[in-house]
Protein backbone atom coordinates (compact mmCIF):
# COMPACT_ATOMS: atom_id res chain seq x y z
CA UNK A 1 0.00 0.00 0.00
CA UNK A 2 1.40 3.39 -0.97
CA UNK A 3 0.75 6.42 1.22
CA UNK A 4 1.30 10.12 0.82
CA UNK A 5 3.57 11.74 3.42
CA UNK A 6 0.68 13.25 5.40
CA UNK A 7 -1.09 9.87 5.37
CA UNK A 8 2.09 8.32 6.77
CA UNK A 9 2.06 10.91 9.54
CA UNK A 10 -1.54 10.12 10.47
CA UNK A 11 -0.94 6.36 10.37
CA UNK A 12 2.24 6.63 12.45
CA UNK A 13 0.47 8.86 14.96
CA UNK A 14 -2.39 6.35 15.24
CA UNK A 15 0.01 3.41 15.65
CA UNK A 16 1.82 5.18 18.48
CA UNK A 17 -1.43 5.90 20.31
CA UNK A 18 -2.89 2.43 19.75
CA UNK A 19 0.28 0.74 21.01
CA UNK A 20 0.50 2.88 24.14
CA UNK A 21 -0.08 0.58 27.12
CA UNK A 22 -2.28 3.17 28.81
CA UNK A 23 -5.39 4.79 27.43
CA UNK A 24 -3.80 7.03 24.80
CA UNK A 25 -6.31 5.58 22.31
CA UNK A 26 -9.20 7.40 24.02
CA UNK A 27 -8.54 10.86 22.54
CA UNK A 28 -7.08 9.42 19.32
CA UNK A 29 -10.00 10.27 17.04
CA UNK A 30 -10.29 13.80 18.45
CA UNK A 31 -6.53 14.24 18.11
CA UNK A 32 -6.55 13.08 14.48
CA UNK A 33 -9.40 15.46 13.68
CA UNK A 34 -7.78 18.45 15.39
CA UNK A 35 -4.28 17.78 13.99
CA UNK A 36 -5.52 17.26 10.43
CA UNK A 37 -8.76 19.28 10.28
CA UNK A 38 -8.61 19.84 6.51
CA UNK A 39 -8.30 16.14 5.70
CA UNK A 40 -11.24 14.39 4.08
CA UNK A 41 -13.09 12.53 6.87
CA UNK A 42 -12.48 9.11 5.35
CA UNK A 43 -8.72 9.75 5.53
CA UNK A 44 -9.08 9.68 9.31
CA UNK A 45 -10.94 6.36 9.07
CA UNK A 46 -8.27 5.12 6.64
CA UNK A 47 -5.49 6.07 9.08
CA UNK A 48 -7.16 4.10 11.88
CA UNK A 49 -7.66 1.01 9.72
CA UNK A 50 -4.13 1.24 8.26
CA UNK A 51 -2.64 1.55 11.73
CA UNK A 52 -4.61 -1.49 12.87
CA UNK A 53 -3.47 -3.51 9.86
CA UNK A 54 0.15 -2.53 10.51
CA UNK A 55 -0.11 -3.61 14.14
CA UNK A 56 -1.66 -6.96 13.16
CA UNK A 57 1.02 -7.50 10.53
CA UNK A 58 3.88 -6.85 12.93
CA UNK A 59 2.70 -8.57 16.11
CA UNK A 60 1.90 -12.24 16.63
CA UNK A 61 -1.45 -13.61 17.74
CA UNK A 62 -1.71 -13.41 21.50
CA UNK A 63 0.46 -10.29 21.70
CA UNK A 64 -1.02 -7.55 23.88
CA UNK A 65 -0.28 -5.17 20.99
CA UNK A 66 -3.10 -6.85 19.08
CA UNK A 67 -5.55 -5.23 21.51
CA UNK A 68 -4.50 -1.89 20.03
CA UNK A 69 -5.35 -3.13 16.55
CA UNK A 70 -8.79 -4.23 17.70
CA UNK A 71 -9.35 -0.85 19.33
CA UNK A 72 -8.32 0.91 16.11
CA UNK A 73 -10.83 -1.11 14.10
CA UNK A 74 -13.56 -0.26 16.63
CA UNK A 75 -12.76 3.44 16.46
CA UNK A 76 -12.77 3.35 12.65
CA UNK A 77 -16.14 1.59 12.62
CA UNK A 78 -17.69 4.05 15.07
CA UNK A 79 -16.29 7.02 13.18
CA UNK A 80 -17.78 5.60 9.97
CA UNK A 81 -21.15 5.44 11.69
CA UNK A 82 -20.76 9.12 12.59
CA UNK A 83 -20.17 9.88 8.91
CA UNK A 84 -23.34 8.04 7.97
CA UNK A 85 -25.30 9.89 10.65
CA UNK A 86 -23.89 13.19 9.38
CA UNK A 87 -25.05 12.32 5.87
CA UNK A 88 -28.51 11.44 7.15
CA UNK A 89 -28.75 14.74 9.04
CA UNK A 90 -27.41 16.80 6.16
CA UNK A 91 -24.28 17.90 8.05
CA UNK A 92 -21.43 18.81 5.68
CA UNK A 93 -18.71 16.15 5.57
CA UNK A 94 -16.03 17.68 3.36
CA UNK A 95 -13.34 18.01 6.05
CA UNK A 96 -12.40 16.16 9.21
CA UNK A 97 -13.28 19.26 11.22
CA UNK A 98 -16.90 18.62 10.17
CA UNK A 99 -17.00 15.92 12.84
CA UNK A 100 -16.92 18.66 15.47
CA UNK A 101 -20.38 19.85 14.39
CA UNK A 102 -21.77 16.35 14.68
CA UNK A 103 -20.11 15.76 18.04
CA UNK A 104 -22.04 18.75 19.38
CA UNK A 105 -25.14 16.57 18.76
CA UNK A 106 -23.66 13.17 19.62
CA UNK A 107 -20.74 13.76 22.00
CA UNK A 108 -19.42 10.18 22.13
CA UNK A 109 -16.01 11.02 20.67
CA UNK A 110 -15.78 14.38 22.38
CA UNK A 111 -16.19 12.61 25.75
CA UNK A 112 -14.19 9.44 25.03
Amino acid sequence: MTYRMDEDDRVTFAIEKLLDPGEAWRPLVRDLVTRWPDSPPLEIVFALVSASVAIETNFAHGSPARDGAAQGYRLAALLSVDLYAMETLGIPRKHARSFLSYWAIDPFFSRL
